[in-house]
């Protein structure tokens, strides 16, 4: 009943969303104190997500730097000669708040894959015994004060998996060389993530809740495990690394956004159906004003569990191959069978096979390439969508901008 009253008030006031405007303005206006920046920077590469939370602190959602380049892959971003961490870095300098600038003060980890971490295995530090790519190169460029990632005790990928053990290398040498804190995240905290420069001024409005990780959920006051016992299965069926990705939902006054690495919403052919991680996880989190598709929009997420519960006004697909945004996933989320009220879907890449494929579908996204930004006003009433240019080092001409959105807080969660 209450999910329909919640409905019944898009229907009602349907004037919520005003869509994208002609705008004066060629650069973003900076950051103010107050303001929430959430930045979905497009490396072409892998994923990665800068926060500037409302007083200042400044928080990193993975750095991906895969070692895909074929046809499949889009073209790096702004172009080959640099990687992916120096977009990254400059990238946040160039918005990060001018007092803070020094480094970044957290860093979450979602999973341990190579477009969330790094994989190109060219540059090994002389005196360090891992490489730069990814996240390793992104502290070396802008160090930072604490690294959250999901831990080393469940299923953690072995040693012959690359990219985890330069990853590994690198935590152990940072741990004991410099001044980064590095934790394992802690399901079901709101303390974990929590601001660090004026955090009287706005501890009671904003807040960032560890939702899941590993197969535990936080379901109101305690976790539950969504697995059976390894033990007690055949290999084939072991959880992947991807339904062990970390999963936050942030508040900011009514505004949330959900965002989850790459957790699935469809079990492989033939495999149990608790390999569905992404309905457990949206029926817990709700509505939110933002969501990040999980797993760039690929084959296996996006179910209509997940699309109903958190109902968005705003979808983010951060994407970087032919396979995504998967035609279907479009449909599922673009319906209004689902939900009824509009939502808008920004897209960083589509890949020019992807284009062929989603046909016609493609005409209704709001963006198809380029930084997706979201800012929230102070209080976190109304957001709007920024759209900057990807296609130079040091210069992110604004695009579009799209808003007001009313945010609208559905006290279910």
């Amino acid at each position: 009943m209450k999910y329909l009253l919640f409905h019944i008030l898009f229907i009602l006031f349907p004037a919520f969303v005003l869509y994208g405007q002609d705008i004066p303005e060629k650069t973003l206006p900076t950051w103010e104190e107050g303001y929430l920046d959430i930045h979905h920077i497009n490396t072409g590469r892998g994923n990665s997500t800068f926060l500037v939370l409302p007083d200042g602190t400044t928080m990193l959602i993975d750095a991906g730097d895969n070692n895909r380049v074929d046809e499949r892959a889009v073209s790096s971003k702004p172009d080959s000669t640099i990687t992916a961490a120096e977009y990254i870095v400059d990238y946040i300098k160039h918005f990060m708040p001018v007092k803070h600038g020094k480094h970044i003060d957290y860093c979450l980890i979602t999973h341990f894959h190579s477009d969330h971490l790094g994989a190109v295995f060219e540059r090994k530090v002389s005196n360090k015994n891992y490489y730069l790519t990814g996240i390793t190169e992104v502290h070396q460029l802008l160090p930072i004060r604490r690294i959250v990632d999901r831990g080393y005790q469940y299923m953690c990928p072995g040693e012959t998996n690359e990219t985890f053990s330069n990853y590994k290398r690198f935590i152990d040498y940072i741990s004991l060389n410099d001044r980064t804190k590095v934790e394992p995240f802690d399901v079901g905290t709101f303390r974990q993530f929590s601001l660090i420069y004026l955090p009287d001024e706005y501890d009671t409005q904003f807040s960032i809740q560890n939702i899941y990780a590993n197969g535990q959920l936080w379901i109101g006051n305690k976790k539950k495990y969504l697995f059976p016992e390894l033990e007690t299965l055949k290999k084939d069926f072991f959880p992947r690394e991807n339904m062990l990705s970390c999963v936050i939902k942030m508040t900011y006054g009514n505004f949330t956004y959900y965002t989850g690495g790459d957790i699935p919403g469809f079990p492989k052919v033939g495999m149990p159906a608790w390999h569905d991680v992404e309905s457990a996880v949206a029926q817990e989190v709700g509505h939110v004003e933002v969501a990040v598709l999980n797993h760039h929009g690929y084959e296996d997420t996006t179910n209509e569990t997940f699309i109903s519960s958190l109902s968005p006004q705003v979808f983010v697909a951060q994407t970087w191959n032919a396979a995504h945004l998967n035609h279907a996933v479009l449909n599922r989320i673009l319906s209004k069978r689902l939900y009824p009220y509009n939502r808008d879907v920004f897209v960083t890449n589509v890949h020019p096979a992807a284009k062929i494929v989603t046909g016609n579908l493609i005409n209704k996204l709001k963006s198809t390439q380029g930084h997706v930004l979201i800012r929230v006003e102070e209080g976190g009433k109304r957001y709007w969508v920024y759209v900057l240019d990807d296609s130079k080092f040091g210069d992110y001409k604004l695009l579009s901008k799209s808003g007001p959105y009313e945010c609208i807080r559905n006290e279910q969660h």
